[in-house]
């Protein structure tokens, strides 16, 4: 029980600290430090999962790939490649609703300090020119920004995932999220941007104009597909892979003081957060007197909806406090885990399990007041919290509903 409450502090200071306004990497470091302290695990054992993290060969390639995935999205943005994409789309897309849900998206995928301003000017510009008030125009920036951190191979909480449950295959996991997706965003659809008036016209596609700006759509977003194609058919590990992204980077831009703007890009801050999150959840790992309390949970729940509550209630809450997904995963993963090897739970559970983490996590972190790409987001548009959270109400509720309904279906069938 020590544990436990230690650990229910520990995660108390993140909101605190934050408001101090210190940086969401160093309070993350912070919080694994006050962890590992307290935790009551020796000195001894401490030390050796601080070196274990970057000895272990998949926590060690999830560092490397987050770190990799900054070089690219600080490069893209410094040589204003994603500018020739956003243009290119213009040209391509002429439905404004389409370019509202694609513009976010694409520029989610990378990440990329202050993404969310990026995308927000163009959602906030095309959103007036349709008709949208403000806060439905933050919430369409803030639903379609972060498809991709659910589906996309290398972000950073697919990653960690990947790092912490090397048994199952990351890519069920992202097919179970992408199908939640493709539900939600549908009634996001319906409930943003389906009474939007537009006017109807086509592509032009006269004089090669379609095949130019289509041409040009491939190339300058070669940079964020290639490492997922090399490493889905010929198995090379993204941060091995994305070395070519940084290769067609150079290639793409005019080159001056490349290596200047690749120091400036390095993404040091997100790595400090990856490489915390990871201590965290070992550190959880090696906290029995906690583990062994939800050991007690877990038996006296009895049912899968039983389970699904304690693990909603507790990846809501920390995702919530936090404002970061993956600080409730390294809690709620160790969870899994233990009660994986207690119970017997076979592979197809576990994957199941996985997902309802991941999305519960998610769902904590997207709502809460501390998530930066929120706050940006209400900055640009000049919207307040509660005029956001008031265009959310249903939104909330079918996300909430979907996953538990998805849930209980897939673990009907596995």
């Amino acid at each position: 029980m020590y544990q436990l409450l230690t650990t229910f502090i520990t995660f108390l200071f993140i909101p605190v600290l934050l408001r101090f306004k210190i940086r969401l990497s160093h309070t993350i470091a912070i919080t694994a430090i006050i962890l590992s302290l307290l935790s009551g695990i020796g000195a001894n054992r401490i030390i050796t999962t601080y070196v274990g993290v970057f000895l272990n060969p998949l926590s060690l390639d999830t560092i490397l790939t987050v770190f990799m995935v900054s070089l690219v999205g600080g490069t893209m943005k410094h040589y204003r490649l994603l500018d020739r994409v956003v243009a290119a789309i213009l040209k391509l897309i002429r439905s404004r609703k389409t370019v509202l849900m694609v513009i976010p998206s694409l520029i989610g995928m990378l990440t990329i300090p202050g993404g969310a301003v990026l995308s927000a000017p163009f959602v906030d510009d095309i959103g007036k020119d349709v008709g949208m008030i403000p806060p439905q125009r933050a919430a369409v920036n803030l639903i379609f920004r972060h498809i991709s951190m659910l589906v996309f191979p290398f972000s950073m909480v697919i990653l960690f995932v990947r790092s912490a449950m090397p048994d199952i295959n990351i890519y069920v996991i992202i097919f179970y999220n992408l199908v939640f997706m493709v539900l939600l965003l549908s009634f996001a659809y319906l409930r943003y941007l389906r009474k939007i008036d537009e006017p109807q016209t086509e592509p032009n596609k006269e004089g090669g104009k379609f095949s130019h700006y289509f041409k040009e759509l491939l190339i300058y977003t070669s940079p964020i597909y290639i490492p997922v194609v090399l490493n889905a058919v010929l198995g090379i590990p993204f941060s091995a892979a994305m070395i070519l992204s940084v290769v067609m980077i150079f290639l793409l831009s005019d080159r001056k003081q490349f290596g200047w703007v690749l120091k400036k890009s390095a993404g040091w801050d997100t790595v400090l957060i990856i490489v915390s999150v990871l201590i965290i959840k070992d550190i959880i790992l090696q906290m029995n007197g906690m583990l062994e309390v939800f050991d007690l949970i877990f038996s006296a729940a009895g049912s899968h909806l039983s389970l699904m509550g304690v693990f909603i209630a507790t990846s809501l809450f920390f995702g919530f406090i936090t404002g970061n997904m993956n600080a409730p995963l390294a809690i709620t993963l160790p969870m899994l885990t233990r009660l994986s090897s207690s119970n017997g739970m076979s592979i197809n559970q576990l994957h199941v399990f996985t997902y309802f983490l991941m999305i519960s996590a998610f769902l904590g972190y997207y709502f809460s007041p501390l998530h930066l790409c929120q706050t940006f987001t209400l900055k640009v548009m000049k919207v307040s919290t509660g005029e956001l959270y008031k265009t959310y109400g249903s939104y909330v509720f079918v996300a909430l509903g979907l996953l538990v309904f998805s849930t209980m279906t897939l673990l009907a069938f596995v």
